[in-house]
Parts: structure tokens; sequence; C-alpha cells
């Protein structure tokens, strides 16, 4: 089925739709870009660049896709955005190109990013990934699988949120979000085991009792988180959770938020 442009739409010529698009009056589609079959852009979406999505995406008024960096380090070159499949992208949201000659902005598959919101240059989400409205995120960001960030959120440049965590509303992150866990405050810290998103995600009672323990020790106790992540190794060699956890520490850039003795008296109830 071929796709539907609307008459106020400017279409540049390199520009590749697949089939059964439907661009909306309006819209701006560079020649560089690429859209996937059964996607829909409603009115006034622009969309540049070296940019790239898949199919059976829902693109809202005045979101702008594909530009250039704001980064100052940029200095010319061929830099990417890539967006996967069935993805909602709503009112006035930003995905910035990267700075980098062949680096990409990546967007994965069945993500929700709410009005106003900011993706910019080089950072990575994942599947299922849910930006609430208003959240901006600073270059290098990088956003596990299933992970929810509320609203208002700021990003540091660098910081890693893990799969299926929930960063609190308002909140100001400086340091990594360790996987499976919840996030709040100004700064924020890991305050809790996120575990309502693991019972959504279908993950067994065993999983959700071996990621509360790994918080006890890696957030509550009074261990290094040497000491910590070598006692998780030896008490779950084989629970997936657990390694990925140790993953994400291993690999972290900005370091976990780790709670203040006054304030683990806040977490106790959790």
């Amino acid at each position: 089925m071929s796709s539907f442009i609307h008459p106020t739409a400017i279409v540049e010529n390199g520009a590749q739709l697949d089939s059964n698009c439907h661009i909306g009056p309006f819209c701006y589609i560079g020649n560089n870009v690429s859209i996937g079959a059964d996607t829909i852009l409603h009115s006034h979406v622009v969309i540049d660049g070296y940019t790239s999505i898949g199919r059976e995406n829902e693109i809202f008024p005045f979101a702008c896709l594909g530009m250039q960096t704001q980064d100052l380090k940029y200095t010319g070159g061929k830099c990417y955005v890539r967006i996967g499949n069935k993805n909602s992208i709503r009112e006035y949201v930003t995905v910035h190109a990267a700075t980098g000659d062949g680096e990409t902005t990546v967007v994965g598959d069945d993500c929700l990013i709410q009005a106003y919101s900011h993706i910019a240059h080089n950072c990575i989400l994942g599947n299922g990934v849910i930006i609430s409205s208003g959240t901006k995120a600073a270059g290098h960001v990088e956003i596990g699988d299933y992970a929810v960030v509320s609203g208002l959120v700021g990003i540091v440049q660098f910081v890693h949120i893990g799969k299926m965590s929930f960063i609190g509303g308002f909140s100001k992150l400086a340091k990594d979000a360790l996987p499976y866990c919840i996030m709040d405050g100004i700064p924020a810290g890991i305050i809790a085991p996120n575990k309502i998103g693991m019972e959504r995600h279908g993950k067994t009672q065993e999983s959700i009792k071996a990621v509360e323990k790994a918080f006890k020790l890696l957030i509550r106790s009074s261990l290094t988180i040497t000491e910590a992540v070598a006692q998780l190794k030896n008490d779950f060699p084989l629970q997936i959770e657990i390694k990925d956890m140790i993953d994400f520490i291993k690999n972290s850039k900005c370091g976990l938020a780790r709670l203040k003795e006054k304030e683990k008296e806040l977490v106790n109830n959790f």
C-alpha cells in the first residue's frame, strides 16, 4: 500500500518511505531520512539529518528528530539517529544526532517518550523504556530495557540507568541507577528494590528476593562495593538478575548513588 503525504508536507528527494506511512500536514522529511512501514507522523513533525525510523511508530505534532547535536565539540561529519519499531514519540520531543562522525543516538523498540522530553547526542535507550513529560537526558546517557523515568527528571551526562529501574519525578541524576531498583531525590539516591516493576515484567519471587538481598548488601550495608559484590557472587552464582547488577557495577562510569548513614534510616520501611 502506498504512503499518504499531505499536500502541505515537504518530503525531500532521497528520503525513503516504506509502505503505508502517513505524513501529516506541514511535516518536513530531510533527504537522508528513512521511515519504516505503517509509521504515522501527525502535523508539524520535523525529521532531518541521517535518521532512520523503523515501522509502526507514531510521532506527534512538533516533535523534532535527527537535528544536529548541541554539543560544542561537534565538528561535522555523518552523525546518526536510529529509532526502532512501535515507539510513541509525543509532542515537542527532541532527539538529537550524535556528536562524532559515524556515531549514533539510539532509541530501541516499544518506547514511550512523552511531551517536551529531550534525548541528547549519543544517548542509548533500550526497549520498552518510558520517559515521562519534561525529562531531559544529557549526552551519552544510557537507559536500560523497561526502565521508567518519571516527569521533569534531569539526567547528567554519562549517567547509566539500569534495566527495570524506576526514577522518581523531579529527581536529579548525577550517579548511576542500579538495575531493578528505585532512585529518587535531589540529588537522587537508590532507595529501594523496584518490586512492582519486576512483578509487572514477569520476574519470579525467587528473582525478586535475590534483588532485595542485593539491595541490602550494596546500598544499606556497611560493606564496600567490592565486598558486597563478592558476597553476591558467592550467594547467587547462577541468578541472572544478580549478574545484571554486578555487570552494571563493573561498567559504571559515574558510580552508584549509595545512601549516607543518616539517609539509610529513611528507607528502612522498604
